[in-house]
């Protein structure tokens, strides 16, 4: 389920922003400018909801799973311009990308400044938070042994008692 959520939402941004989008705080070398990092924030927390027991043997319960999108850029308007991009998509002209990939979008925050100074130079960044609703899922645990078709019960009506 979750990396499900992640390739989705990865590619439709990557395809609709034409920048590399990656994951963030890694040790690799990042792309050229411009470029999408996203961090998961929060995996799992509370939805209000409880488990759903359903007819495929498997277990539901919703659960909110926040991520932090940031575009990092050398260039200051193209960083805003990136960052208001991929909120429209995600709350917007991506929805239909999303929902057809069975990604929901809960909630996108506003997108505020998080420049970075490297030495000497500025690292524009803009982002924002993005918090996505999804089903967690588990087996059922409880064993399924079939239909009780005949029962008999001792000392019912028929002997008296």
């Amino acid at each position: 389920m979750y990396d499900k959520l992640r390739e989705t939402v990865v590619k439709g941004l990557k395809d609709y922003l034409n920048v590399p989008v990656i994951r963030g705080n890694q040790n690799a070398e990042p792309p050229d400018y411009p470029y999408v990092s996203y961090n998961i924030t929060t995996l799992e927390s509370a939805n209000n909801g409880t488990w759903g027991e359903y007819l495929d043997d498997i277990d539901r319960i919703p659960i909110n799973q926040t991520w932090s999108i940031t575009v990092q850029s050398d260039n200051y308007s193209e960083s805003i311009a990136l960052a208001s991009k991929a909120r429209e998509f995600l709350c917007h002209t991506g929805t239909c990308y999303l929902n057809d990939n069975d990604v929901i979008v809960k909630r996108v925050g506003e997108i505020t400044n998080r420049d970075n100074l490297i030495s000497i130079e500025y690292e524009y960044k803009n982002g924002f938070d993005v918090v996505f609703w999804i089903m967690m899922e588990v087996n059922n645990p409880i064993e399924r042994i079939g239909e009780i078709e005949n029962l008999q019960i001792k000392g019912g009506p028929e002997n008296g008692k």
